[in-house]
């Protein structure tokens, strides 16, 4: 008898030997031990579902489509000294570090693994979500895609994503964020601006008018 088991990742077997019994007896006897492996194997199930429902998510990367996750990735650039004679002590090799964010496409197929980043800075955020869907469906031989299209993620998950990441240690400064987070905080100022001007105005013209 053989039932698999998740939990243990391999096959669970048992021999039953039927020398010198009945069959009856033998056939009774493996039911019984098949039903018990199959209750056994529901409770882990269940157990997998739950914890799957309870658990929080442990990654602020996901976007909804299984193979494409949108995060911060580090670049440290390099540099040398513009000087000619470096002084005593200062290094000839100076180091910044940049933040972009991306779509990334990654797993594998038949064994190969790839990965592929899509910058949402030089791109934009839709062009970048198009392309990484398409390179995806190419790469897994998706004809039809449209509902992976249908599930991009907000754009202002970034602004969590971005904190998230300082959390962990990071240092993202702010205008690394999305350019379309950018212009619509821009754009919310520039608004506050405004409202702020035809306010005063409006105040300017009451008192003139009394």
């Amino acid at each position: 008898m053989t039932r698999y088991f998740a939990s243990e990742k391999k096959n669970r077997q048992r021999w039953l030997g039927i020398k010198g019994r009945e069959i009856s007896a033998v056939k009774k006897e493996a039911e019984q031990l098949l039903s018990e492996w199959e209750l056994e194997a529901m409770l882990e199930k269940s157990q997998r579902d739950r914890l799957k429902v309870e658990r929080p998510q442990n990654s602020a990367y996901v976007t909804g489509v299984s193979g494409i996750k949108m995060k911060f990735v580090r670049h440290v650039k390099r540099r040398e000294s513009r000087a000619k004679k470096p002084k005593p002590g200062r290094k000839k090799i100076y180091t910044s570090v940049i933040y972009t964010p991306y779509f990334v496409v990654s797993g594998s197929v038949e064994g190969k693994k790839y990965i592929r980043k899509f910058n949402i800075k030089t791109l934009g955020f839709d062009l970048a979500w198009l392309k990484a869907v398409s390179y995806l469906a190419e790469t897994k031989r998706i004809k039809q895609f449209d509902h992976l299209l249908s599930k991009k993620p907000p754009v202002q998950q970034f602004k969590l994503i971005r904190n998230w990441q300082n959390q962990q240690g990071y240092e993202i400064p702010e205008h690394r964020l999305p350019d379309e987070l950018l212009d619509e905080s821009s754009a919310a100022n520039d608004n506050a601006a405004t409202a702020s001007v035809m306010e005063a105005n409006l105040k300017l013209m009451s008192s003139s008018a009394k």
